[in-house]
Order: structure tokens, then C-alpha cells, then sequence
């Protein structure tokens, strides 16, 4: 154990749980478990197409600290893949099992409240996050139930209703916070976001808060990243060259941001 995981605000498990595809995958993932008395609410953290990151980290110890048990699923090393444009799932539905299996092992934990289980995703796996917040996916694995609550981070949004497979509404009855960053070259548009919610039925509308992120690209919450990734669902679908830079006031902001918007959301019934 390193002395940074010594220091975390919860206790640190290596754990594994079976995916809810036909044949299951075995997920590993990182749980982390707040010494805190009773059965905890808890937060699924999606990692993005490059794989596990420090960013899920960051977003686990805020969450830890406010009291959420939180899971890190490698989605990856289940399918020999690493990750990248190339090295990725042909498509993110093939993705959610993983995610409602992770739901499901949370669910029977003695220490969660399988009633307080919301998820986080990023990038990739905030394509995933927002589709488990309709019920065209959400209702195959989870009939009657449904996330808590639901946090898409940088989910290249511009997809959502405009191409096949990607459709954004008829939405489960749990509130969505859709996090993006105005410089973010997956959508070229700060108000992508805005104008996608403002699409979208009245019922559904009213679930869905928005926070767009000021001078923030791709990953500006990755610590130390600054690169420039080749992707073909880059500027719209049209390809080419994304910067993905880190931006420690966004990611701080970010981090504050989850842990009120699950805190205020996630409250027992």
C-alpha cells in the first residue's frame, strides 16, 4: 500500500464482480469505503476511452469525504484491450453491462444502501451515463429501478439526437447533472448542452441541470495531461485533432460540483 492510499479518507478494496452480459465478463475495480456507521450511498466512476486514470481518484476522494462509498470499474482489462481511439469497445452499449453489474454488486454490499447508488461517467463513460439515464437502455437491465442519480461528464454531446444508437430522452425518473467544457473539441460548441436539453420534452427537460466548464477542454480534469488525440468522433464526427488539457480550477470546481449535486440528490427516503 502507498503512503497516498494510507492517507485516503476511506478504506482502500480490490474487488470483482461478474457483468450482466449473456457470457459475464469479470470486472476488477477499486472500492473505497468511508468508515462511517449504517449502509452508505455510493457512486459508480466510469473511466473514459484511455482507461483507468488519476481523474476517477480525484472524484473518489471528494465523494469519500462526503460520505459515498465509490466504485472504479476497469472495463478493459476484462476484454484485453488498452484503450485509446483504437483500443476501445466498438460501442458503448456493449459497455453497459459492465456498468449494471456494478450496480448489482453494490446493491447486495452489506455496507451500501442498494436504494442510493448514482453513477459518474467521463468522456466514454459519460456516453454510458447518459444512455443509462433513458429507459430505452436502462429498463433491459434495471425493469422498475433506475439509478439514483446521474452524472455524464464531457459525453461528447453533440451525438446525443443526431446520430443512430445515440438518442437522449424518454428519460428514467432520476435527476441528470450534464458536465462539459466550453473549449471542448469533441462538440465545438459551449452550448451544445443547452441546445440538446432544450430539445428535449418538458418532463424530461426538468430532470437535467447543466454546468458548462470555462476554458476547459477534453479531460481538463485528468491532473498533468496535455496532449493532442487523433479521433474520428472528434469536432462532430468529423475527425482530427483534440486537445485534452488539464485545468485545476475546473477540476476543482468539478469535484465540489459532484459532490453537492449526489449529496443533494441521494438523500435517504
Amino acid at each position: 500500500m502507498t503512503t497516498s492510499e494510507m492517507n485516503l479518507p476511506a478504506s482502500l478494496h480490490y474487488v470483482s464482480f461478474p457483468s450482466l452480459h449473456d457470457t459475464p465478463l469479470t470486472i476488477a475495480a477499486r472500492m473505497r469505503v468511508p468508515q462511517h456507521e449504517g449502509k452508505l450511498p455510493a457512486v459508480v466512476l466510469l473511466h473514459g476511452s484511455a482507461g483507468p486514470s488519476a481523474r476517477e481518484g480525484g472524484y473518489a476522494d471528494m465523494l469519500n469525504m462526503a460520505g459515498f462509498a465509490t466504485l472504479e470499474p476497469d472495463q478493459w482489462a476484462a476484454r484485453g484491450i488498452v484503450g485509446g481511439a483504437e483500443g476501445r469497445p466498438k460501442s458503448v452499449t456493449e459497455t453497459l453491462p459492465d456498468l449494471y453489474g456494478a450496480r448489482a454488486f453494490l446493491a447486495k454490499h452489506p455496507k451500501i444502501d442498494a436504494d442510493r447508488i448514482g453513477v459518474a461517467g467521463f468522456s466514454f463513460g459519460g456516453v454510458a451515463a447518459m444512455l443509462a439515464a433513458c429507459h430505452a437502455h436502462n429498463d433491459k437491465f434495471l425493469p422498475g429501478g433506475a439509478f439514483r442519480a446521474i452524472m455524464p461528464t464531457y459525453p461528447s454531446t453533440w451525438l446525443f439526437n443526431r446520430v443512430p444508437g445515440f438518442e437522449f430522452g424518454d428519460l428514467v425518473d432520476a435527476p441528470v447533472m450534464l458536465v462539459t467544457g466550453a473549449l471542448d473539441q469533441y462538440d465545438n460548441d459551449a452550448q451544445v448542452s443547452a441546445k440538446l436539453v432544450e430539445g428535449l420534452r418538458p418532463a424530461d427537460r426538468k430532470k437535467v441541470c447543466i454546468e458548462v466548464m470555462a476554458d476547459a477542454h477534453h479531460g481538463f480534469d485528468m491532473p498533468g495531461v496535455d496532449v493532442e488525440v487523433n479521433d474520428p468522433f472528434g469536432n462532430q464526427g468529423k475527425g482530427g485533432s483534440v486537445i485534452m488539457r488539464h485545468n485545476p480550477e475546473a477540476t476543482a470546481k468539478a469535484h465540489l460540483l459532484t459532490a453537492a449535486f449526489f449529496a443533494s440528490t441521494m438523500r435517504p427516503r
